[in-house]
């Protein structure tokens, strides 16, 4: 049985945490930056809590490695890992002003908008508030919302399918539900350009001679992999063994939003097992055997 939903106001909360200085923009007095925030006494007091319970749950119980690595990575390696060439997400523009919008996350947001104006459209039509027609007394409620509008049922199925696997979708295939379902930019109501791809490193030089390019870690998990053979040394050539790391990471988010929850610089708690693909016994398994996971298949995902 899942845990039941908390009914929070978000935007109440978030308030009370700015206003208590658990965690602020930063440079604000210079307008700030999207994406990056400050953490106050408490948010930091916070902060540190839940990385020492994260340590001693993971790394302390089940004797990892913990490492710190550089933040600084040479391109080499993230060519080498396909971060170079693949680590990117879609962005599109406002045609009028501009802007640059997610396209997954602005198809996202408009399809689930008109859901939500679909069901309320259905609510309003299987009851009557105050024996006025339906339509009429939402909109006395708030003259300033659009009117519920009702999908047809094909329709609003189709964009249940869509949001259900809207992370599958490539720059081509958003493109296609942008043009089709005629997804235009909320906030100004102007069509958008096609799907572009955008790297979400931040490129940086290493050096004065500016020869030699790097980029500040998108994860941490290039650092670990680096250190593989020490590591195994260091265990006396046992495995498996995992290794773990918390610390800074870096993403040029393509419209940072939602406070904390996207932002462009972030810490990570991140792990690594390593195990011998012919011998996977574990001296604590017997502790798990039993546990049955509940792994959907690939189509199943769909």
């Amino acid at each position: 049985m899942s845990a039941p939903k908390l009914n929070i106001d978000r935007s109440a909360l978030e308030q009370l945490l700015l206003s208590r200085f658990f965690f602020a923009p930063s440079f604000g007095i210079y307008d700030g930056v999207k994406g990056l925030y400050d953490y106050g006494p408490t948010g930091t007091a916070l902060q540190q809590n839940i990385i020492n319970l994260w340590r001693q749950h993971f790394v302390v119980e089940e004797d990892m490695l913990e490492v710190d690595c550089s933040i600084i990575t040479p391109s080499k390696v993230l060519e080498t890992s396909g971060h170079v060439a693949k680590f990117a997400d879609w962005m599109c523009r406002d045609t009028g002003n501009n802007e640059v919008r997610r396209a997954d996350h602005l198809v996202e947001e408009v399809l689930a908008a008109r859901l939500v104006s679909d069901e309320l459209a259905r609510k309003l039509a299987a009851t009557s508030i105050d024996g006025q027609a339906p339509a009429k007394a939402a909109g006395k409620k708030n003259k300033k919302a659009p009117a519920p509008t009702k999908l047809e049922d094909a329709v609003a199925n189709e964009y249940r399918g869509i949001l259900a696997k809207i992370d599958n979708y490539d720059g081509d295939g958003l493109g296609e539900l942008i043009v089709k379902h005629d997804i235009r930019n909320p906030e100004t109501g102007n069509s958008v350009s096609p799907p572009v791809a955008f790297n979400l490193m931040f490129q940086t030089s290493i050096g004065p001679a500016g020869t030699s390019k790097g980029f500040l870690r998108p994860e941490t998990a290039q650092g670990q992999f680096m250190n593989f053979a020490r590591l195994l040394e260091f265990n006396n050539q046992k495995m498996p063994f995992a290794s773990a790391m918390v610390g800074r990471s870096f993403r040029n988010e393509i419209s940072p939003r939602s406070g904390l929850l996207r932002v462009r610089e972030f810490t990570m708690a991140e792990i690594e097992h390593y195990v011998d693909p012919t011998n996977k016994d574990h001296s604590r398994f017997d502790e798990v055997a039993d546990i049955k996971l509940p792994l959907l298949t690939g189509s199943m995902q769909l």
